[in-house]
């Protein structure tokens, strides 16, 4: 990505370049020598600003172009910092409304979704990774292609609110409960 961007700050160099050269002299050397009578096909003054006006243009499109690539390569990847307070941010979420109990598979998902909301435009959600810790209720919590973890204990307790039910095919139903969690974070592993 590095690349990219110094192709479009280069590029946009050369144009700048080009557009403070002399015009005049520009059609000179390098078109001249395609005409017969040079002198009669030279452009006017009026053509040669209008090249101006397009060349500064183009260097002006080369700088945008520039500065998203740089806006884009920082938004594909974590700081560590941005990762430590998206983590954080998402341990205190996770306490905010009450979830039914996930001891089949953990809460390794709904924590990943927890982090890429707390983290929205500052790294990609896509490369949050949590992973449960053995049999306990921790979770190493990372970022793909990033060598940093953090290590977040979720504990649940049953919610005062009790559940839902759910209804069956007999007529009768099934409460379903729901839990508050507590979560903290800190950074390193488990």
């Amino acid at each position: 990505m590095t690349g990219v961007v110094i192709f479009f700050f280069v590029a946009a160099a050369l144009f700048i370049a080009l557009g403070l050269a002399d015009q005049r002299k520009l059609y000179w050397k390098l078109s001249s020598w395609r005409y017969r009578n040079p002198e009669a096909n030279e452009p006017s003054d009026t053509a040669y600003v209008i090249g101006r006006v397009v060349v500064f243009a183009a260097a002006g499109i080369m700088v945008f172009q520039g500065c998203s690539a740089m806006n884009f390569a920082d938004e594909a990847s974590w700081s560590k910092s941005e990762f430590k307070d998206a983590v954080q941010s998402a341990a205190v979420s996770l306490g905010d409304e009450s979830h039914v109990d996930s001891s089949a598979g953990g809460y390794a998902s709904l924590i990943e979704s927890k982090v890429g909301d707390a983290g929205e435009g500052k790294g990609p959600s896509y490369a949050v990774e949590a992973k449960a810790v053995g049999e306990s209720d921790d979770y190493e919590v990372t970022a793909r292609g990033e060598d940093f973890v953090f290590c977040m204990h979720v504990s649940q307790s049953e919610s005062g609110e009790g559940g839902f039910a759910v209804p069956g095919v007999d007529g009768s139903s099934t409460v379903v409960p729901e839990y508050e969690l507590t979560a903290t974070a800190v950074e390193g592993s488990c």
